[in-house]
């Protein structure tokens, strides 16, 4: 199975965006958003590519928080996965996401905050961040906005692996 995967987008996409989109995740079979969503309209415009799963961010609307969940869990064949956005500091950020899953443990965490690309296993699991969609440095970085970011998750089986920080070209 293999996962779009997207974070940061606060508000509905254009034309260019959801062409960017259509080919980053040409071929998904799903597309995970690690919030902010920022609008649900947003949530219409991906389920249009692909069934999407979301969850709600840091920087939701009253609207936004009271149809999303703060973090999802499920399997997908033997593979037990978590979405959640996050929050705090990157130090710490992993212990505390293995954390909010502690009821109900998953092998695989799929989050969007700090916007640091990641896609690493450590011990038995592994944490993918797909970047910034729409273009916010990580952390502790300065300049100008960077370019807007996806990632593509594979699960095949009891594999996980996983591509983070695609540039989707708008």
């Amino acid at each position: 199975m293999i996962f779009g995967v997207l974070a940061d987008t606060h508000s509905p996409l254009t034309a260019a965006q959801l062409l960017a989109l259509k080919k980053a995740f040409k071929g998904v079979d799903h597309i995970l958003h690690a919030g902010p969503v920022g609008d649900l309209r947003v949530l219409e415009q991906l389920s249009k590519l692909a069934p999407t799963r979301a969850v709600c961010g840091n920087a939701e609307n009253s609207i936004v928080r009271s149809e999303l969940y703060a973090r999802q869990a499920w399997k997908v064949g033997p593979v037990t996965m978590g979405l959640i956005h996050g929050y705090g500091k990157p130090h710490g950020l992993k212990g505390w996401l293995l954390q909010q899953f502690e009821d109900d443990p998953v092998r695989v965490i799929v989050y969007g905050r700090n916007f640091e690309p990641t896609a690493r296993q450590i011990g038995p699991h592994y944490f993918f961040s797909p970047g910034s969609f729409s273009g916010n440095l990580p952390e502790g970085q300065h300049g100008k906005k960077g370019r807007p970011l996806v990632g593509l998750l594979f699960v095949h089986g009891k594999k996980v692996d996983g591509q983070a920080g695609i540039p989707a070209e708008v």
